[in-house]
């Protein structure tokens, strides 16, 4: 590249990004006229000079996350800042619109990340419960074989000592004609003892040669080298000569009153077959497609604006059923509000106690879950909004009962139920699935008693009764913090979506608080 100009011979004052081109000051007033949509795209070095030498990173932010009070502020010192204020080059520019960019990608990319895993989580659920229903299906069928493999290996090892006690008897009377070794038990033309492997002496190895044995004969011959090898000396045949002076007689009395002993069938086991269960397997092959279109249904992803956040969006319900509004009776009995059909009432009678229980429910699908109350503190119940009746009522065990448990529900597995009318520092939870209780987390200090719970993007947040703040419990470290604000809660509720709803009757008014932003808006003052 040539320093100085070749038409002009002058040194290069000015760069245009448009063109990439070099020029000194004679060749931009041509290169105006030639290209004037490029006069701004036209800098001079000295330009550039000073922009890089006032040139601040600190100052180069990401302004798409300004909020509107930044907008605001900056708008109001936009008197000193623009006298203040210095050139800026293409290169300020290119820096920032870079650095923008860069923010943009790794905020786009990081919430991909997010959608993706949570539709790993869906279908891992779904998995999952395919494989609970499985070992549902095996576990009674793996207890049977399982007894079975038991009741095998022991008559294998009374059928091999009795296999010993003729190989000893023949031996001792020297019979080879009767039960020679050509032939017939512990035949072996190989002297050497096989190698005691554990695929060979296996019970599915056995089970094997079993199947595959047309006769007795033809299973030892089968395992002359492993199980009735005959040079596998199982009674020392030396020391049982001394020990009865070379009486063939007594000795085969006395295996004989050993083996009785050793497999007596008060003490072994015994031949239960009969006890086991009997199963008669019957598949049905599933409607693939109408399987294929629930599964469908139950996740979706939307390609939206580049503009807008990826958003994912859950629902337990399919579009077309219809939404409730479930209120429990002091004493017996519940409202059902059909918001789906006029906001029409139905009035529903239940023999159970529902005092102390406001905060006690969740719902799920259909059903709805409550736990404890004034006069079942270690009672939970579920109530079918579809039926209009109590399907279970269970005893809470595993954790301390008590009424005005707040409950919320993860979206998956687990309702966590929170302190209580006398417990004040417990985050229990109850299995849906397994229908178990089971102690989650003892909090380091009493929050007293909360009015509404709900879990947000990996927190649970609980709103306490009458106290001018909110706890949120990170359910990955088990941490709890809280935030002050100046709502004083009398009652509340949430929408699963980071907003609670609180009713504040010290100071008159009904608000919205999202816990995301920690911010507030009254929806309705009181009038009185």
């Amino acid at each position: 590249m040539t320093i100085k100009c070749l038409n002009h011979q002058r040194s290069h004052e000015f760069i245009c990004y448009q063109c990439n081109s070099l020029m000194c000051s004679k060749c931009i007033i041509t290169h105006g006229k030639d290209h004037p949509d490029h006069a701004d795209k036209c800098e001079h070095i000295d330009d550039i000079k000073d922009s890089l030498s006032t040139l601040k990173l600190d100052d180069i932010i990401d302004t798409t996350t300004y909020t509107n009070n930044h907008i605001n502020n900056d708008n109001n010192n936009n008197s000193d800042s623009d006298n203040n204020n210095n050139y800026h080059s293409q290169i300020n520019n290119k820096l920032k619109s870079l650095w923008e960019s860069l923010r943009s990608s790794t905020s786009i990319y990081q919430r991909l990340s997010t959608t993706e895993k949570e539709i790993k989580e869906h279908f891992e659920q779904l998995h999952q419960y395919l494989i609970i229903e499985e070992h549902k299906l095996q576990r009674d069928i793996i207890n049977d074989k399982h007894s079975i493999t038991n009741q095998i290996d022991n008559k294998v090892n009374r059928l091999k000592y009795l296999i010993n006690i003729i190989m000893l008897f023949n031996k001792l009377n020297n019979n080879n004609d009767k039960y020679n070794c050509e032939g017939s038990i512990g035949s072996s033309d190989n002297k050497s003892v096989t190698d005691d492997t554990t695929s060979l002496y296996s019970t599915t190895t056995i089970m094997e040669s079993i199947t595959t044995s047309s006769s007795l004969q033809s299973f030892i011959n089968h395992n002359n080298k492993t199980l009735f090898n005959e040079h596998l000396d199982l009674f020392n045949i030396d020391e049982l000569l001394k020990q009865h002076y070379n009486d063939s007689t007594s000795i085969l009395l006395d295996i004989i009153h050993k083996y009785n002993n050793q497999f007596n069938e008060s003490t072994t086991i015994t031949d239960n077959n009969s006890l086991l269960s009997s199963y008669k397997l019957t598949i049905k092959q599933p409607d693939f497609d109408q399987l294929n279109s629930i599964i469908e249904q139950s996740i979706k992803l939307d390609n939206i604006e580049s503009t807008e956040p990826i958003n994912t969006t859950k629902t337990n319900n399919n579009d077309n059923k219809q939404s409730y509004i479930f209120t429990t009776h002091s004493a017996k009995g519940a409202t059902l509000i059909n918001t789906s059909n006029n906001y029409s009432i139905e009035e529903l009678q239940f023999d159970y106690e529902f005092a102390g229980t406001y905060s006690s429910m969740v719902s799920i699908g259909e059903y709805i879950y409550l736990f404890g109350g004034n006069t079942n503190e270690y009672k939970w119940i579920i109530i079918s909004a579809k039926s209009k009746s109590i399907e279970h009522i269970g005893n809470i065990e595993g954790i301390k009962g008590d009424s005005h448990i707040t409950v919320c529900y993860d979206g998956k597995d687990h309702i966590y139920l929170v302190n209580g009318a006398n417990i004040n520092n417990r985050i229990d939870r109850f299995n849906i699935r397994t229908m178990k209780f089971e102690l989650y987390n003892q909090l380091p200090e009493e929050i007293g008693l909360q009015i509404s719970s709900m879990i947000f993007k990996g927190s649970l947040y609980s709103v306490p009764y009458v106290q001018y703040q909110i706890f949120q419990f990170d359910l990955t470290n088990k941490k709890i913090t809280g935030d002050q604000f100046d709502i004083r809660a009398s009652s509340a509720c949430h929408d699963n979506n980071g907003n609670f709803y609180i009713l504040d009757m010290t100071n008159k008014r009904f608000v919205k608080y999202n816990v995301e932003t920690n911010k507030q808006s009254i929806l309705m003052p009181f009038l009185y």
